[in-house]
């Protein structure tokens, strides 16, 4: 998809972090965009923006772990649009909990907006994009998608999902000429840190997550990249790390993770 403009683009989580930042680097390109998040506040920031970039902006408050407020907001992308040509599946939240820890409904509120809202947008929009054998989706994952990093086994799973997914998603679509990305970002300076559930572990365990690594709009002209080269997978910072070790030498990832978990030992509340 080399060219972006007056393509429509639907992004989950778009009111802020990666989520906003490739929807205004979208802008930038052209794109028209559909904002959906639960902050409502954030979303009529990005679509002011969006909409002084001389693009149009519908944003939509949804829930993504619920399906009928994601068969909604589908619906409402298609009734002012006709069509929706790129989906972004970034919203997303944190649980920093080891998994003998975790509670079954926070198990459910993790797979819920990380994996369900991806299967769900991609249920409800690719039809449309088949049927017009054009297309592109965006799966936001992360190095926990790479490697299984204690203390956030539920993230991890949903993270892992969502890779796998997408290899799948990349191998049946390409006859139809959609493409498919997974993201598996680092660190990145977003709010997911100061914001995270915290089970068992101090809040400073996670906060100072957000205060370095890589930029959101850093990452969002690295998936413009991807979206225009049909790109199979974006890594940074601390995920090419964990991507070169768990190819190359699985046992030095395992020790990694064990001297990760030793590490986390001080960091408990």
């Amino acid at each position: 998809m080399k060219n972006l403009h007056d393509k429509v683009a639907l992004v989950t989580g778009s009111a802020s972090g990666i989520g906003k930042a490739t929807a205004l680097k979208l802008a930038e390109e052209g794109a028209h965009l559909v904002l959906a998040d639960i902050n409502e506040e954030g979303l009529k920031s990005a679509s002011n923006e969006i909409e002084a970039l001389g693009r149009k902006a519908l944003s939509v408050k949804t829930d993504v772990s619920k399906r009928d407020q994601v068969e909604q907001l589908c619906q409402k992308a298609l009734a002012e649009f006709g069509r929706v040509d790129i989906l972004m599946n970034n919203a997303g939240v944190a649980l920093i909990s080891e998994i003998k820890d975790t509670e079954l409904s926070e198990w459910e509120w993790i797979l819920g907006i990380h994996l369900w809202g991806a299967i769900y947008t991609i249920h409800y929009l690719l039809p449309q994009m088949v049927e017009r054998k054009s297309g592109h989706i965006i799966n936001i994952s992360s190095w926990a998608g790479i490697l299984g990093t204690p203390t956030c086994g539920a993230y991890a799973t949903a993270k892992f999902g969502l890779v796998g997914m997408s290899e799948v998603l990349r191998t049946e679509l390409e006859r139809f000429d959609i493409g498919v990305t997974v993201v598996c970002p680092g660190m990145v300076k977003t709010n997911v840190f100061s914001s995270a559930k915290m089970k068992g572990f101090k809040r400073e365990f996670v906060e100072k997550g957000g205060t370095f690594g890589t930029s959101p709009e850093a990452v969002a002209r690295k998936i413009v990249r991807a979206v225009k080269h049909n790109q199979a997978v974006v890594l940074t910072d601390l995920a090419k790390v964990a991507w070169s070790v768990k190819r190359l030498s699985p046992a030095l990832g395992r020790q990694f993770l064990k001297v990760f978990l030793k590490a986390s030992e001080r960091a408990r509340g």
